[in-house]
């Protein structure tokens, strides 16, 4: 459990995320109408669920027929794992030299393999029993994965491997929210990559390149595996994606107005003194700040939603508040609930909007929002 506690507080907590798992349910549900029957499901829960919550989120999954996960580290991968999550998990980030391979074993966990020294790694281990592997070739992604040039050498030295099961071939997209043909020279160079690898006997049972936004658009990289992340939550990778897939926001995050104050027209506000008022303004304060993951590069353009209606922040995020114009409001008092992210009485606000706004991309948004809020759990 993460948060603040709130086991002796009978009251509502300053600021908590609601996270709607049927939400979740549906937007999974959508993604598998977009592949065929006999593709697999690898669900990217890494970073803790992009702030929604790994095991709750991992649950719901698994209980829903998801058949492998994604996480980006072996900590990821056995916190899972200590809670009971029993679904193949891949460390898509594979094994840092530092870190011991005995834990793949102990927890059962597969690790994406990348370059040769990490190669030789796991072909040197002696276990209890055949590390697994995802073998990850770079199509264009430029990080971890055998180039183009490692292939030749690659097959001769998988085809000699004892010990290890090689049990996937994997590649990466840079960017699929569209359809173009630098994309689908990626495809191409991957579709000679497993022919290669399969002329020298290495035909593994999971092959997987489509990541969310590839899901929708590019069919041809389907594979056998495919890896939703984002879209999973409710989020787009690119806008015109948006027509495309109706996704249901999975989170809400809810604070309220802790107390509002009136100031006279000429009023510095925050730090900095960023915001000086035209008229004279009721200002609500809101106890939420960027040590809450509230980007401060929203100070004095971002939005919440109070009763429905749009209030715009009023000077600097500070680390625990914001300020919010509420002059239109005259109604609104102590206690009032304010809705940073989510939809109420017809207003919403996405992570998407709160991304473009910031500058950022909505993974961000929604990694970043603390494990000190609350989260809480509907079906």
């Amino acid at each position: 459990m993460y948060g603040e506690d709130d086991s002796n507080d009978a009251g509502r907590l300053r600021t908590s995320v609601s996270i709607d798992l049927g939400a979740l349910e549906e937007n999974y549900r959508a993604l598998v109408g977009l592949v065929q029957a006999r593709v697999t499901f690898l669900c990217v829960i890494k970073a803790d669920a992009y702030g929604h919550g790994a095991v709750q989120v991992g649950r719901r999954l698994e209980s829903l027929g998801a058949a492998y996960f994604g996480v980006a580290t072996v900590g990821e991968g056995k916190e899972l794992r200590k809670e009971g999550i029993r679904a193949p998990i891949l460390i898509l980030s594979g094994v840092m030299p530092w870190e011991q391979l005995e834990a793949l074993i102990d927890y059962d966990l597969t690790a994406a393999v990348g370059t040769f020294d990490m190669l030789e790694r796991v072909a040197a281990f002696r276990g209890r029993r055949p590390l697994k592997v995802h073998v990850k070739i770079d199509t264009g992604m430029g990080r971890l994965g055998f180039g183009a040039d490692d292939l030749d050498g690659l097959a001769r030295r998988l085809k000699a491997l004892r010990g290890v099961e090689i049990e996937g071939v994997m590649s990466h997209f840079p960017a699929s929210e569209r359809r173009d043909d630098r994309g689908l020279r990626q495809v191409a160079r991957f579709t000679e990559s497993l022919e290669l690898l399969k002329e020298n006997g290495i035909e593994p049972k999971l092959v997987h390149m489509a990541n969310s936004a590839a899901i929708c658009n590019y069919p041809e990289a389907h594979f056998t595996m495919v890896r939703p992340g984002i879209m999973l939550y409710g989020s787009y990778p690119g806008k015109a994606l948006q027509e495309r897939l109706d996704l249901k926001p999975v989170m809400k995050w809810t604070s309220y107005v802790s107390f509002v104050r009136t100031f006279p027209s000429g009023t510095a506000l925050s730090y900095g003194g960023t915001y000086v008022t035209e008229r004279e303004t009721r200002v609500a304060y809101v106890p939420v700040g960027y040590a809450d993951g509230y980007p401060r590069a929203l100070s004095n353009r971002g939005c919440v939603l109070v009763a429905g209606r749009r209030c715009r922040i009023a000077g600097t995020v500070c680390m625990d508040w914001v300020l919010i114009d509420v002059t239109g409001l005259p109604g609104v008092g102590p206690g009032e609930e304010v809705i940073v992210l989510g939809s109420e009485k017809g207003g919403t606000i996405t992570a998407d909007e709160i991304a473009e706004q910031a500058g950022t991309i909505p993974y961000e948004v929604l990694c970043n929002v603390s494990r000190r809020i609350t989260r809480r759990y509907v079906s």
